[in-house]
């Protein structure tokens, strides 16, 4: 293994999973001297009787309990100062985020507001923001859906992207009891920003062998357990393990540079209603035939999350890269033949035209990646057979 000359890592994060993990929620709490949290949830988004769940694992607890499960789908600025009333007025210490997305998002960022006060400074640019210091305790209770950036230190408030390692969560809980209900393109779409972010995580050559052993776990998880949840096979079970996944990416994605997948999707979104991880799982393969090219090692390496160690030591060095793409091909595959909602097989199919993706990658493609980024744009923009020949 190539050690970088320098790298940076941490993973703040303590992970509960198992079939009583939010029976640990009190227990958490008062590790850290909290005896009185705000629940933050969206009850459309998970469902009245996952909200009571978690209410029933504070029963014997003596702790006091405040709840606002009326979180929008989307993030609003407005909301916060109501929060911050609420959190104060309520004598509270402490925050439980259930879900994913937006509802994430608002704890974070109310963490940050009760934390630091009102008048706290922020970064306007939404990249980096100066140490606020220690916040308030933070836990988090996963649900499927999410896509791994619910356990990184970025957070949005729907004008700003903040980003600090202080907004990182001190605990996820990953509890069969909140899993089964998800729409299912929810759930792939998250899965699939999840894997798209570990995959380019685990190429990244600055990040670091630790960062690469977090991405390792997720490809493993999501890959291996998607197909079983959409399936539902023992599904709650499989969420759980595609949820860990998705855990595991978010710490990798945080710990190592935005890739050009996701660079490309963000900007390839404005442009079609076409969820982001699906955007992303059609140019996930491009980029993996062009990084072939430069670090055929690397992307062979993928080959041994995805068949294991078997597999990986009977597959002749030179077939590893391409092995891997072909199994992203047949994973897609088997993904779409469970979903009404299908993950097209170019940007062509997607519905974009050629003046949106020449947009999309002048935007992109400058500078030292420009050539990479034109040929990963070229292969998606006519998907598989293009890829094949």
């Amino acid at each position: 293994m190539r050690l970088p000359e320098e790298f940076s890592f941490s993973c703040p994060l303590k992970i509960n999973c198992g079939s009583r993990a939010l029976a640990h929620l009190p227990i958490e709490l008062s590790a850290v001297n909290a005896n009185a949290p705000l629940i933050l949830a969206n009850h459309d988004q998970i469902g009245k009787k996952r909200v009571n769940t978690i209410v029933d694992a504070f029963k014997t607890s003596g702790l006091t309990l405040g709840i606002y499960d009326r979180l929008p789908d989307q993030p609003e600025p407005g909301l916060t100062p109501v929060l911050s009333r609420m959190y104060r007025d309520g004598g509270c210490d402490s925050i439980i985020a259930v879900g994913s997305g937006s509802v994430v998002d608002a704890a974070k960022y109310l963490n940050l507001m009760v934390s630091i006060g009102e008048n706290g400074e922020l970064d306007d640019s939404g990249r980096k923001m100066a140490d606020p210091g220690p916040l308030r305790p933070l836990m988090l209770v996963a649900t499927a859906g999410g896509n791994g950036d619910e356990v990184t230190g970025y957070a949005s408030d729907g004008v700003r992207r903040l980003c600090s390692p202080r907004l990182v969560p001190d605990v996820a809980f990953i509890d069969p009891a909140m899993m089964g209900d998800q729409n299912d393109s929810d759930v792939v779409n998250g899965a699939l920003i999840a894997l798209v972010h570990a995959v380019e995580a685990f190429l990244d050559d600055s990040a670091g062998p630790m960062c690469r052993a977090y991405a390792h776990t997720a490809i493993d998880l999501i890959m291996e357990n998607l197909p079983n949840a959409l399936r539902k096979k023992d599904r709650k079970k499989s969420l759980s393990a595609v949820v860990n996944g998705q855990v595991a990416a978010g710490c990798a994605f945080f710990a190592s540079s935005p890739g050009i997948c996701h660079a490309l999707a963000i900007q390839l979104k404005k442009w079609t209603e076409l969820p982001l991880g699906f955007l992303m799982a059609i140019l996930l393969p491009h980029l993996l035939g062009e990084a072939g090219a430069v670090q055929t090692e690397r992307v062979g390496d993928l080959l041994y999350p995805i068949v294991g160690a078997d597999m990986f030591a009977v597959t002749a060095d030179d077939l590893k890269t391409p092995r891997t793409i072909a199994l992203f091909w047949e994973f897609f595959d088997a993904i779409n033949a469970e979903l009404e909602l299908k993950i097209p097989s170019s940007l062509s199919d997607a519905g974009l035209t050629d003046e949106q993706i020449k947009r999309v990658q002048s935007r992109v493609g400058s500078g030292p990646l420009e050539d990479h980024v034109a040929r990963i744009i070229d292969g998606a923009r006519e998907g598989a057979t293009m890829m094949a020949g």
